[in-house]
């Protein structure tokens, strides 16, 4: 999760940004009825306008392409905020910043855990919650070495690529959201979609969201030849009001990011590979975040929530 509270009136999500499920995750998130969540959603509405380029525009309503859309952008806030907000204040004094963790070792009664600065941590048991890239690339030394069936999941698991941009534009000449041939496939997903869509805002926001092969023709490009590359596939859509109408943009390439690099488990993932992601080493390593769950279905918010609870149930 990270936004940005600068580029316009309103949040920007440069990472996770839709809620996927009923409003009902924020107060099983909270787990205190005491508590008033103030956070507020919209769904989309049924004849919203959708846009398909195939090399040729053409227009649908929302329900004719999409169907049954249960996806609810935040109003004026974002899934950090949402945090910050309920949980964060609580837990936040157990925090530590600037501390990398490059060793694991749990062959004796304690786990200990050092980080870059060999600092060491004792704990009987330890939740793993480091992004599935980062242990791809064995930036973490485990002693013993993680289970070969645990290890050959990690390294087979297919991991999408992922990139956000945002266009700030002075007029709205796009649709609520606007699609291609290869919006969704086996191997990524890309389109893009008005970001300011609910919010109390002025701004005309439209967002990229791009995952997989078909994030990288963006991934490859950077600075100006990454602006002219977006801005020319949009004024190809929409008769140059793209670069009629620039005002500015902002970029999340979360392959950049040196302890994420990249977005998350891919969409058509075999099933198996998040349950064995998440299963348990010898009662003292637990694993827990969006690719770690026990259920069929990952890369997303509640997910991550899911797999927590059920690593700190299955822990206690």
């Amino acid at each position: 999760m990270k936004h940005n509270t600068t580029f316009a009136d309103f949040p920007i999500p440069l990472g996770a940004e839709w809620l996927h499920v009923d409003t009902s995750i924020f107060s099983e998130i909270v787990n205190d009825s005491s508590v008033n969540i103030t956070t507020s959603t919209q769904g989309y509405q049924k004849d919203d306008v959708v846009g398909y380029y195939d090399g040729t525009y053409t227009t649908y309503t929302l329900s004719r392409l999409f169907g049954n859309f249960e996806d609810k952008k935040f109003i004026n806030s974002s899934w950090l905020d949402f945090f910050e907000t309920y949980i964060v204040p609580h837990i936040q004094s157990h925090f530590t910043f600037n501390s990398q963790i490059t060793r694991i070792n749990y062959e004796g009664g304690q786990v200990m855990v050092t980080d870059n600065n060999n600092q060491i941590y004792q704990a009987s048991k330890v939740i793993v919650t480091v992004p599935l890239k980062i242990l791809q690339e064995n930036t973490i030394t485990f002693t013993p070495p993680l289970p070969s069936s645990k290890q050959d999941i990690i390294q087979d698991a297919p991991v999408w690529g992922g990139i956000k941009v945002f266009l700030e534009f002075k007029e709205n000449f796009y649709p609520t959201y606007l699609t291609f041939p290869d919006s969704e496939t086996k191997t990524g997903q890309r389109l893009y979609y008005d970001a300011a869509y609910a919010q109390s805002s002025s701004k005309n926001i439209l967002g990229l969201f791009a995952v997989g092969r078909q994030a990288t023709p963006y991934q490859n490009l950077s600075g100006t030849a990454q602006l002219d590359y977006i801005l020319n596939e949009l004024d190809l859509i929409f008769n140059g009001k793209a670069s009629q109408n620039y005002v500015k943009h902002i970029v999340q390439n979360w392959n950049d990011e040196p302890y994420i690099k990249a977005a998350y488990l891919a969409d058509n993932a075999p099933l198996k590979t998040s349950r064995t992601l998440s299963s348990s080493v010898q009662n003292k390593l637990y694993f827990a975040g969006d690719a770690y769950t026990q259920e069929n279905d990952w890369g997303a918010v509640h997910n991550a929530i899911q797999s927590a609870i059920d690593a700190v149930t299955e822990m206690v």
